[in-house]
């Protein structure tokens, strides 16, 4: 009989024991097990989020680069047909004129823009900071002109006084042309040209050194072998006859033409000044990358 009720006793004993252990491992896989699980399961989730974002950013950014390697390919193409187009133009027609107009923009601009539309002749405008910078330097822009830079300011004392001042008043432009038209010009004219000697007034051998400098800095400048004289007080008619009397006596291919559009006699012989010079045979081009920079002799 005591062994029949030890028997029961440690049975009961041994099913209290896997009772209780039941309960236990279930509290431990409720507390702690099934919030690991799920831990786990979001993390699975936020990973194959994460996978599939990257996919993604990785296509998006093969396709920029296809879209980059596309971009450049193009840009190859039109600058080399741009560079076969300016040789053309002087192997084949070997007389070719730049008009060139400086010191603007002026209230006389925008009606020279009409002119040069007129005939699809591209011109180049070497600017400074005038009153009418922010709104016609865009014009000349969008109609397919070149910009330039002639100094902020050209005020021989200032800028021939020293390096610095020649190149902190060529910035105060260059940085207000790339604000109203996003081009950062490279393309420069000295006020009164490479040769002036005015500049001796103010610092012996400063244009040999801005020259120098300037090369060094990846500009180019360009001076020019016509002058219109529209300086020189003369009237419309005086201007268009001194114009096509120097392309009639002439035998250059490159014809850089020096006009300034805050002239009214520049502004009225225009338009008589480009029929004249197409009649006699004569194309026009805007200043270019591949245009050869004319200089004159350096007397500073």
């Amino acid at each position: 009989m005591k062994n029949k009720i030890t028997i029961i006793i440690v049975s009961s004993l041994f099913i209290l024991t896997i009772v209780l252990s039941a309960i236990f491992i279930k509290r431990v896989y409720i507390n702690k097990i099934k919030p690991v699980n799920k831990k786990i399961l979001v993390y699975k989730k936020l990973q194959n989020k994460l996978n599939n974002s990257k996919e993604k950013l990785q296509k998006e950014i093969n396709n920029s680069k296809s879209i980059q390697k596309i971009d450049k390919e193009n840009q190859n193409k039109k600058d080399k047909l741009e560079k076969k187009l300016n040789e053309y133009e002087i192997k084949y027609n070997s007389k070719v004129i730049y008009l060139t107009f400086d010191d603007g923009p002026s209230n006389n601009t925008n009606t020279i823009l009409n002119i040069l539309d007129k005939y699809n002749v591209k011109a180049t405008f070497f600017v400074t900071c005038t009153s009418y910078l922010e709104e016609l330097s865009k014009q000349i822009v969008k109609r397919g002109h070149t910009i330039g830079l002639h100094t902020c300011s050209h005020e021989y004392s200032y800028i021939y006084s020293s390096l610095d001042n020649y190149f902190s008043d060529l910035n105060e432009i260059s940085n207000l042309v790339e604000k109203y038209t996003g081009i950062k010009s490279k393309y420069v004219r000295f006020p009164g040209g490479s040769s002036n000697t005015i500049s001796k007034n103010y610092n012996k051998g400063i244009i040999s050194i801005i020259s120098k400098s300037l090369k060094e800095k990846g500009y180019k400048y360009y001076d020019w072998n016509i002058d219109s004289k529209d300086t020189s007080y003369i009237n419309s008619g005086e201007e268009h006859k001194n114009v096509i009397e120097l392309l009639k006596n002439n035998d250059r291919d490159i014809n850089i033409i020096l006009m300034h559009d805050t002239k009214d006699s520049t502004r009225d012989s225009l338009e008589s000044i480009i029929k004249d010079a197409l009649d006699l045979g004569y194309s026009f081009s805007n200043i270019n990358e591949y245009t050869k920079e004319m200089h004159h002799s350096i007397n500073n």
